[in-house]
């Protein structure tokens, strides 16, 4: 467990550095696209950092109706974060 929670922190660590990272080589003077795409490659390594963590869940899954919503939650965060970051490098 504490193996896993220290992975955790570690990708955490870099997911934050990403949106400084991107700004730096997309450069300040490009504004809403340097903003767009580094906010979309944040949720999508966030929710990828979130399903690479296996098993651990903040919510159960043997919980009915709301087991499976940290899951989906994920997926969504994955889903939209590829979208934003795509259409912010691609069509800003």
């Amino acid at each position: 467990m504490l193996e896993k929670l220290l992975k955790f922190v570690i990708l955490i660590a870099i997911m934050a550095a990403i949106p400084v990272l991107w700004w730096q080589s997309l450069g300040a003077s490009q504004g809403i696209k340097a903003i767009a795409t580094s906010t979309g490659a944040s949720l999508f390594l966030f929710g990828l950092c979130y399903k690479l963590m296996g098993t651990w869940d903040l919510i159960p899954d043997w919980i009915p109706l709301i087991g499976t919503i940290d899951d989906s939650v994920a997926w969504m965060m994955m889903g939209m974060g590829g979208l934003l970051a795509g259409g912010g490098y691609f069509l800003l």
